[in-house]
């Protein structure tokens, strides 16, 4: 394989994420021996690693000891991983003396099945998180990851220490402690459909570029028979409005609300005060009622983008890249359905993701901390491993065009960017797919980016803002537990009575303390954005 050397970066607070929301995440890749690559760091034959901090000294590692680590993803296990991951395997044997055993934690289940595993005392190194969506504060507040220091972090992945954007590192920190690794890479927090152009043309619909449209077209899938996606459409609802997600509370942020659009506000909107949440509530039922989606939808364990793949449903709600990934496949196994992507909010200004929005933490319990540290040096920052874990095998899955370019040359059996491999997104050394005979989708995909790039909001100081429930962490474990019975039947419009049931929902919080959490939270808020005021 031909070797990419990573660009190291010198980044300031003031002006990272603003260049790379504009410019997106540059790259600078070049040939390299397969001996160094970076500064990733090897046994040597003193069965040790030399691993190097930005201070110019360096440490000797004690890697003589074999390890097997054991690390957790979210999604389903492809055909071929075991095989990828054998490759990669051989590396971190021959560089680290150790070798990864990779668990999977489906979509279907990581909610109930994520904090089990530290309850449990599963024994395990590594785990994918990321804030707000897939349990990153929560877990931290229950004590599940283990804080990693400066020094930690320069000593045994001093590599990574040297691209992660200082930025990236202080939204990870929770009470003045880093407990993830956070990605690199400019991701937009906007939800958009992977769509059947076959059935949009049977409608008479040219585009989905709003919310009203969006809700005639749900309307058409029903009348014909047709489910229109797996589910509402919830977020696509409040982004319409300007409200984004709070990272850290109940619900994955869904809970509490802000307008990410409007720097000046610095409220909160709780769901269940609001009349934007009924109203979205009571459209969704007659949606549900007509026949939008099935109305077993809440004990359906199908993936995203099952439903859309499958052609029971005319699309999916998912992220511009995501979508893209699946309307390819479902165009490469059905090509008269011309399966297109559309965005619903096509007029607001699209929020880019913070960095914490992918990420890995070690196990608090792990009894190979230092080892699991080095292996994500090696998934973050060495170029054959990151294609490796990307793409799958060279050769088989997909081909090198240049130094920073791939073709794809089977897809079926692993998938790009298919397998978690998002919480070590760097975009320093992340290939870009080069597309031979262009279709219709890919000049699709190439107008949403760039319409999104040239069209990003303004920061909010709240786009950083973390959560952290440990002061309410009875009240924010009732809160959830009480959300099951009540939230996902209300916004999928699966109740006899919408506002019965967004009160008895309200009077169920209430007793479980959802207004401690909204005191802390207001507490909190006010402290960061003073914090940030002072610096």
């Amino acid at each position: 394989m031909r070797k990419r050397t990573k660009k190291l970066l010198s980044v300031l607070l003031t002006t990272a994420m603003a260049v790379g929301m504009l410019t997106g995440c540059g790259s600078n890749k070049s040939n390299n021996n397969k001996q160094n690559s970076g500064n990733s760091t090897e046994v040597t034959t003193e069965a040790t690693a030399e691993a190097s901090g930005d201070n110019g000294e360096t440490s000797k590692v004690d890697t003589s000891e074999h390890v097997d680590l054991t690390m957790y993803l979210i999604g389903d296990r492809t055909q071929d991983f075991d095989e990828v991951y054998g490759k990669i395997n051989e590396i971190l044997e021959e560089k680290l003396n150790c070798t990864l055993n990779v668990e999977f934690l489906s979509w279907g289940e990581h909610d109930t099945k994520y904090s089990l595993l530290f309850s449990s005392q599963e024994d395990f190194d590594l785990i994918f998180t990321a804030s707000s969506w897939c349990h990153y504060e929560q877990t931290v507040a229950l004590g599940g990851f283990a804080p990693l220091s400066e020094d930690f972090i320069k000593t045994y992945a001093p590599d990574i220490w040297n691209v992660v954007p200082e930025m990236a590192w202080e939204q990870a920190k929770i009470n003045g402690e880093i407990y993830m690794v956070p990605n690199y890479s400019n991701e937009f927090g906007q939800d958009v459909m992977a769509v059947r152009g076959d059935l949009m043309k049977k409608y008479g619909f040219e585009d989905i570029a709003s919310w009203d449209e969006l809700m005639n077209f749900y309307k058409a899938c029903a009348a014909d028979g047709m489910y229109a996606s797996n589910g509402s459409p919830y977020y696509q609802y409040f982004q319409s409005q300007g409200l984004t997600t709070t990272s850290g509370t109940p619900q994955g942020g869904e809970l509490i609300l802000y307008n990410t659009q409007n720097p000046d506000d610095l409220g909160f909107t709780y769901i269940l005060d609001w009349d934007g949440f009924r109203e979205f509530c009571v459209e969704m039922k007659e949606l549900a009622d007509a026949g939008a989606w099935s109305s077993d939808v809440l004990n359906s364990s199908d993936e995203r983008q099952t439903g859309l793949l499958t052609g029971r449903t005319a699309g999916m709600i998912w992220n511009l890249g995501s979508c893209n990934t699946y309307a390819k496949q479902a165009n490469d196994e059905n090509a008269d359905w011309n399966v297109t992507i559309v965005d619903p909010v096509a007029n607001q200004p699209k929020k880019v993701n913070s960095y914490i929005n992918n990420g890995v933490a070690i196990n608090a319990s792990s009894k190979n901390k230092e080892r699991a540290m080095m292996v994500l040096n090696e998934f973050y920052t060495n170029p054959e491993v990151y294609d490796l874990a990307m793409l799958g095998v060279e050769g088989k899955h997909w081909e090198a065009v240049g130094d920073d370019q791939y073709k794809v040359i089977d897809e079926s059996g692993y998938g790009v960017s298919n397998n978690c491999n998002w919480g070590w997104n760097n975009c320093e050394i992340q290939r870009k797919e080069y597309i031979e005979n262009r279709t219709a989708l890919d000049d699709r995909f190439d107008e949403l980016q760039e319409k999104f790039n040239n069209n990003i909001k303004a920061e909010h100081v709240y786009d950083g803002f973390n959560f952290d429930s440990t002061n309410v962490s009875t009240q924010f474990a009732a809160v959830e537990a009480a959300l099951g019975n009540y939230y996902d039947p209300l916004k999928n419009g699966l109740v006899d009575d919408v506002d019965k049931a967004i009160k008895d929902m309200k009077a169920a919080l209430e007793s479980a303390g959802i207004q401690d959490i909204l005191k802390e939270l207001n507490a909190q808020a006010e402290a960061y954005v003073a914090q940030k005021q002072a610096n």
